[in-house]
Formats: structure tokens, C-alpha cells, sequence
């Protein structure tokens, strides 16, 4: 009997050990151990009998995000080498200089599932190779954030190559700088089946880095718009833009190293190409807003590996928001200066946020932000010259206060009864309120319409035929300078989204918002007409502005009693949001 039952348990263990292997395996991954700087660390997975079970060693600690990336890395390996899972124990550990001792974060998952797969089919991993990326339930490799730290790292520490999830232009450019002096490619790869084929490779073969910028077509078919007043003049801001785009890519192709630069130059001169038939063809935004993005990413082409000067950035936005012009507003040039605000005011939130979160972010990344903030800081000041070769009669915004406060309320009151709260609205509300706040109540106005705009577009996902609807509003004519201006950007996005360049909800969104604009500039214009003129800045001083304010004492006080109940009113109105959806407008 005990023979019987020995013979029993050493077949059971014979099974078991058939059913799971008792291997394991080593990968590098890289990881953002600091603002500017990246890492690179061992991962070493056991895999052993056992009923299912996921250890880790807690050296360093382990945060959420990493443990579900072991959960999610290990149930694809499973389901790709046809070993039973619930037969196998699988140990993570990681070797290297953690810096705070704890890792957190998705950006494993890749590498994770490749190791495990490894040594479930007995695949041998190279050595000289470095991955990082996401894993999803069907094995696609996705982004992560420092992707330039840990190529740096990874070149340092003497990889050949490292795996990098699809990139975004400015990565590719950057990555292109890194990989200039030989001896170190960035491959991208799109899923685990990719990536594998690098890192089970002979070290014989070779790879190549593969970033092919590619300009894309006017859409087919695009009309031809009609310039007027307004739209012509904006033209001059997006030719100017385009110009200044030019010569950004000229400076950073002059410094730029390696086969991505001669690649790029192809890229950049088609683009610019295609911005200027824009121009032309009477899409003045599409290409500004365009050019806008495309000077961000350029300025990447030619920073490569080199150290960058954080401090540096802040100060040169510093500098150019400390420089903006303030024209008067005044009836004729209103809408220009309410967009030169907006410019201004989002070139103010991104640094402040920007400053906020450096210490938790990598360097490359928040370069990005500061980027965006001087780029929007230069917009501003581009509209602001177009509002003061305007001019015209000056006005007291003042007068916009009532309207801005009750179109912060109703867009309040759409975004708390939404099922679904769109987050861009939400931040146009916010930057709203803050504009509120700080007398830029034109801005406030415009800042309420998007947020409304946005977050009824929202709503209707999913209910609206988009492509229909799009059609629809292109078909009607916009009377407001950004009504004019943001209808030109929703068409050409209608064209695009027939060959798949775009989206037809991304088309509806601001063809709707163009149609709001119209509302509110209208009201704009109301309340304009219905208020006092004010008086020339020298006027406001001496005996005739006091013998005025004499003379008419009661409408000193209810003009004063009219600010009080705009106060107190916007005042509940913070307040009952604060009470429904416990946001704190403060923070």
C-alpha cells in the first residue's frame, strides 16, 4: 500500500511538473527614476508548480498599477503558450537602483509578458535588448510616459536595442536625435508578437529604427471658402504663424543629426506646402491651429540626448507673458482682444499647472507643456496687435459681467446634470471661472459657451448621427469673427473624416461650437449696444468726472446695486456646485 501510494505521489509530481515548467527568465526594462533621468532594471520571472497564484517580491514595494500589469502580463502569456494556468505559480522580483525603493506605473506590462511567455515556450531573450510598454488583454503594446529618459538610459547602459510602443512626432524626433551616433535603435512596436520577434532573435540579426514621418493630403473635394473682413485678417496671424513655424524647422534641421533629419526635412516641407494651400483654399485656422502643433513637435527634432534647461523654459514664458500688449477693448476690435485673453489665459494656466506637477513628472514632458505654454503666449500676441490696429470706440468690460455670470450658470447647470461629465469641458469652466474672477469677463463668455458646447456634444454621443449633423451646420453661414473662423476648421474636418483623416463627431463638436459662438457674440453685442460709452482714459480724472458723478448719484447706486446682485449671484452659483458635485472651486 505504501509502495502504491508513493508510485502515486511521484506520478502526480511527474504531471504536474509536465503541466508547468520550472524555468525562469530575464529581461531589461526601463523606467523614469526622476524629472530628467531614466533607469534600467533587471526583471526576473520564476515560473514553478503550483495552483495559479501571482508572487512579488517586495523589494522594492510594488504599487496598483504594476500589480495588475503582472495580472494582465501573465494571463496573455498563458493564453498564447498553451500551458494551464492553473497549474503554475509565477514570481516577479526586479534588480536595480530604485532610487525611493518603489515602482509603480503600467509601463512593465510588455516586458512582463514577454518574460513570462519566454519561459513557458523555453524562448531564450537577448540580452542587449530593452523594452518598455504597456500589455493589453489582446497583446497590444501601448504608451508610456519618458520614453526619451529611458532610451538615454537605455543607450548609457550599452543596449542595442529598446522596444518603444507607437510613438507620438515629437518622440520620434527625439528618439531619432538619440539614435544618431550608431551603436543604439529605437524600434517601435505595436504588440507582443512584434516585439518578440526582436527579443528571441540570434543577436546576428540586425534591426533597424523605423520613423517615417508621413504628410497627409488635403482632403479630396475640400471647397473653396470665400474671405471676408474678418476671415481675411485672421489669414495675416495664420500666415505668420506658418512663416514662424518655417523658421523653426529650419533651426532645429540645422541641428538635427542623423537619417531622421533628411527624412523629416521631406516631411516638414510638405506640411508647410499644404498649411499655406490651406491659407489659401480659405481654412485660415486649420492651418494656424496646425502649424501651432507642428512648432511644438519641431522643437524636439534637434535636442537629442542633450540636457535641457527646465528653469530655462519657465523663465522665457515668464518673460513672454510678462511682455503682452493690453489693448483697449472697444467695440470694433472686441473679439480680438477676447481671443488674445483666452491665448493669454491658457498660457498662464499650462505654466502655473505645469510648475505644480514638475516634481512629479519626467523633464521631457513637461518641456512639452512649457512648449505649448510659449507657443499659446505668441498666439496672444499676435491677436492682441490685430485688436489694436483696430481700435475703435473703448468700452467698459464691466458691462459683459451679468452676461458672463449667467452663462457660467447655465453652463454650470449642463455640465452637473450630465450623466456623463466631459473633462475638456469641465477645464473650459474652470479657466472660465478664473477668468470670471480675474475682470476678463468677454473671456469668461467664451470660455462658458465651449464648456456648454463641448458637453452637449458629449451628451449626444452615441444618439446623433454625427456625419449628418456635421453636414447640416456646415451647410449654414456663421455671422461672428470666431463663429466665421472655427466653422472654416469644422468643414475641413467634415472633408477629412470621409477619407478616415479625422472624425465625424470631431467635426460636429466644432461646427456646434461655431454656431454658439454666433449666439453668444450676439448677446455680446447686446449688451455692448446697452451700455454707457466709456469715457477716454483722460477724462476719468478732473472736475468734469466729478461734476458727472454728481449729477447723477442714483445711477452711481444702482449701477453699484447691479454689481452686488451679479456678485452675490455668482456667488450661490459657486456655491450650489460646490454642494452638488463636491468640487472645490478654490483648489
Amino acid at each position: 500500500m505504501l509502495r502504491r501510494a508513493l508510485f502515486a505521489m511521484l506520478l502526480f509530481s511527474s504531471l504536474a511538473s509536465a503541466l508547468c515548467p520550472e524555468t525562469s527568465r530575464e529581461i531589461s526594462m526601463a523606467a523614469v527614476v526622476g524629472e530628467d533621468s531614466g533607469g534600467i532594471f533587471t526583471l526576473h520571472v520564476e515560473v514553478r508548480p503550483g495552483t495559479g497564484k501571482i508572487y512579488t517580491s517586495i523589494d522594492p514595494r510594488i504599487g496598483f498599477s504594476t500589480q495588475e500589469s503582472e495580472q494582465e502580463a501573465v494571463d496573455y502569456a498563458f493564453s498564447q503558450s498553451g500551458a494551464d494556468r492553473g497549474e503554475c505559480d509565477v514570481l516577479f522580483s526586479m534588480k536595480g537602483d530604485f532610487g525611493s525603493n518603489r515602482i509603480d506605473g503600467p509601463s512593465a506590462g510588455g516586458a512582463m509578458s514577454a518574460a513570462v511567455k519566454a519561459a513557458l515556450t523555453n524562448r531564450t531573450i537577448r540580452k542587449d535588448v530593452v523594452m518598455t510598454g504597456t500589455i493589453s488583454q489582446d497583446g497590444g503594446v501601448g504608451g508610456v510616459g519618458g520614453i526619451i529618459e529611458k532610451a538615454l538610459a537605455a543607450r548609457d547602459a550599452g543596449a542595442k536595442y529598446m522596444l518603444v510602443p507607437k510613438l507620438m512626432m515629437h518622440e520620434s524626433f527625439l528618439l531619432s536625435s538619440v539614435s544618431s551616433g550608431g551603436g543604439f535603435a529605437a524600434i517601435e512596436v505595436s504588440d507582443l508578437e512584434e516585439a518578440e520577434r526582436v527579443l528571441y532573435s540570434p543577436y546576428s540579426q540586425v534591426f533597424t529604427q523605423n520613423f517615417t514621418p508621413k504628410s497627409d493630403a488635403l482632403p479630396a473635394g475640400l471647397p473653396v471658402q470665400k474671405y471676408d473682413a474678418d476671415t481675411a485678417r485672421f489669414s495675416m496671424v495664420a500666415t505668420h504663424v506658418v512663416d514662424e513655424l518655417g523658421d523653426t524647422v529650419s533651426s532645429a534641421l540645422a541641428a538635427a543629426q542623423g537619417s531622421m533629419a533628411e527624412a523629416s526635412r521631406e516631411y516638414f516641407s510638405s506640411e508647410l506646402s499644404n498649411y499655406r494651400e490651406q491659407i489659401r483654399m480659405g481654412y485660415p485656422f486649420t492651418a494656424a491651429n496646425a502649424a501651432f502643433l507642428l512648432s511644438v513637435d519641431a522643437e524636439y527634432l534637434g535636442i537629442g540626448g542633450s540636457e535641457i534647461d527646465i528653469n530655462g523654459s519657465i523663465g522665457k514664458v515668464q518673460s513672454c507673458l510678462g511682455a503682452l500688449p493690453a489693448p483697449q477693448k472697444t467695440r470694433e476690435n472686441i473679439h480680438w482682444a477676447i481671443g488674445a485673453d483666452l491665448r493669454r489665459i491658457w498660457a498662464e494656466n499650462k505654466l502655473n499647472s505645469t510648475i505644480a506637477a514638475r516634481a512629479d513628472r519626467e523633464g521631457y514632458s513637461t518641456l512639452r507643456d512649457l512648449l505649448y505654454s510659449y507657443a499659446w503666449c505668441g498666439i496672444s500676441r499676435e491677436l492682441a496687435k490685430q485688436a489694436q490696429d483696430i481700435g475703435g470706440a473703448p468700452i467698459n468690460e464691466s458691462s459683459l459681467e451679468a452676461l458672463a455670470a449667467a452663462l457660467l450658470g447655465e453652463a454650470d447647470a449642463s455640465l452637473s446634470s450630465s450623466s456623463f461629465l466631459s473633462s475638456d469641458a469641465y477645464s473650459h469652466l474652470e479657466s472660465g471661472m478664473g477668468a470670471y474672477d480675474s475682470g476678463y469677463y468677454g473671456a469668461a463668455i467664451y470660455e462658458a459657451t465651449y464648456a456648454r458646447s463641448m458637453q452637449a456634444a458629449a451628451d449626444e454621443a452615441g444618439s446623433r448621427n454625427f456625419s449628418a449633423a456635421a453636414d447640416a451646420l456646415a451647410n449654414g453661414t456663421r455671422d461672428s469673427l470666431w463663429g466665421k473662423i472655427y466653422a472654416g476648421q469644422g468643414i475641413y474636418l467634415g472633408h477629412a473624416a470621409k477619407e478616415g483623416i479625422s472624425s465625424h463627431s470631431d467635426a460636429y463638436r466644432i461646427l456646434s461650437y461655431a454656431q454658439a459662438l454666433d449666439e453668444s457674440s450676439s448677446k455680446i453685442g447686446a449688451e455692448l449696444a446697452a451700455a454707457p460709452k466709456a469715457a477716454p482714459p483722460e477724462a476719468a480724472e478732473g472736475p468734469q468726472a466729478g461734476a458727472a458723478q454728481r449729477e447723477e448719484p442714483f445711477q452711481a447706486a444702482a449701477e453699484s446695486l447691479a454689481l452686488l446682485g451679479t456678485v452675490l449671484a455668482l456667488a450661490i452659483l459657486v456655491f450650489v456646485r460646490m454642494g452638488r458635485s463636491g468640487i472645490d472651486w478654490r483648489s
